[in-house]
């Protein structure tokens, strides 16, 4: 029994396949030559073994699509008219107002994960009180939590205790800390305090981190005076804001950036002393912290300055989170510094829900120590 073959359209077929793979050629032989540019000839053969370098190229590709864009857009929109929602990232609230879906993820062990962080912190301070240091943490409460009015779905009911709980766990070990839950919730309708569209505070929010900090161990205030003054003024997408893929002619109010002061601290005048005319003045005070500290935009360092009436050093890393800049610090040659006194460790409650401990090398290194 024979069946039919049809050879005019396995031809036109396979013409056809032809001229794609020969389009896709010419359209990705620039994108490869572009990347390869970027590559440093050292590392590329070693990444090139690991497969690294292939997981970069793909992800370069990718990224780099003129299909990939209009794509994303077509199927964000469609999401955002039958569900009213964003993209994976973003829990969309009321009035424009953005949340990240990290305050909305609570572990299913959650105590385990509670315990687990707070058995970390310990370690941290037990590292730092051998090298005769104090450790002072500052945890900064959920942006959910501070303006849950705001909020298009409720949070769940341990993230709201998440705070409280991480406290009763710190005092429990006898860890020094500096609680913000309670002003941040006083003053919230006196200045914006974080920024709708973005998942970090304003600079009104870190003034008042700042001062609270000052208020709560008054052993800490120095005596130089430092001013801090608004010198501009600029629009603020937010970074919450780049997970809305949808079109902006669905949304428009979702789209617009948020007015950021920007500010700056100086000294207020030169202190005729010995340390400013022939070296640099003691820096007992050392601030640890994540992008809520390393940005800019906040003048946190600044902030503390003033309402410490002090200079101090700091350590922060942006996207990686608080206990990473920990451990930059606990690894880097500060620990061993015998003028820094006091460690100051500026705590994003938020990361409790989202990052689950793990044995680091200085950890490993602080178990043989002790």
């Amino acid at each position: 029994m024979s069946f039919p073959v049809m050879s005019s359209a396995s031809r036109v077929n396979g013409v056809l396949f032809i001229l794609l793979l020969g389009a896709m050629l010419l359209y990705s032989t620039p994108r490869v030559v572009a990347f390869a540019r970027t590559q440093e000839p050292s590392t590329a053969a070693t990444q090139f073994m690991s497969g690294e370098l292939l997981r970069q190229f793909e992800d370069y590709y990718d990224k780099g699509l003129f299909l990939r864009q209009p794509s994303v857009e077509a199927w964000a929109s469609l999401q955002y008219l039958l569900f009213r929602e964003g993209s994976s990232g973003v829990v969309l609230g009321k009035d424009g107002w953005l949340f990240s879906n990290e305050e909305y993820r609570v572990p299913g062990a959650y105590q385990q994960a509670l315990e687990e962080h707070l058995s970390r912190i310990a370690e941290v301070e037990k590292t730092l009180k051998a090298h005769n240091k104090r450790l002072i943490l500052l945890p900064l409460p959920l942006k959910l939590d501070v303006y849950e009015e705001y909020a298009s779905r409720a949070p769940d009911a341990r993230a709201k205790a998440l705070y409280d709980d991480f406290l009763s766990g710190l005092r429990a070990q006898r860890i020094e800390v500096a609680p913000l839950r309670e002003a941040f919730l006083a003053k919230k309708e006196q200045q914006p305090l974080f920024l709708p569209t973005d998942t970090h505070w304003t600079p009104y929010g870190a003034r008042l981190a700042a001062q609270e900090l000052a208020r709560q161990h008054p052993e800490l205030v120095g005596s130089t005076p430092y001013t801090s003054r608004q010198v501009a003024q600029k629009e603020l997408p937010g970074d919450l804001s780049n997970y809305l893929q949808f079109s902006r002619e669905l949304a428009p109010e979702r789209f617009q950036p948020s007015p950021l002061p920007v500010f700056e601290t100086l000294k207020a005048e030169q202190q005729a002393s010995d340390a400013a005319l022939f070296g640099e003045a003691a820096q007992p005070i050392m601030l640890v912290g994540s992008s809520y500290t390393k940005i800019d935009d906040w003048n946190f360092p600044g902030f503390l300055k003033e309402s410490l009436r002090t200079d101090l050093q700091t350590t922060a890393v942006e996207a990686k989170g608080p206990f990473y800049a920990m451990e930059q610090f606990l690894a880097g040659q500060k620990l061993a510094d015998p003028e820094i006194t006091t460690v100051i460790w500026e705590f994003p409650v938020r990361t409790l829900l989202a990052e689950k401990p793990v044995t680091s090398g200085w950890q490993v290194a602080a178990n043989q120590f002790f």
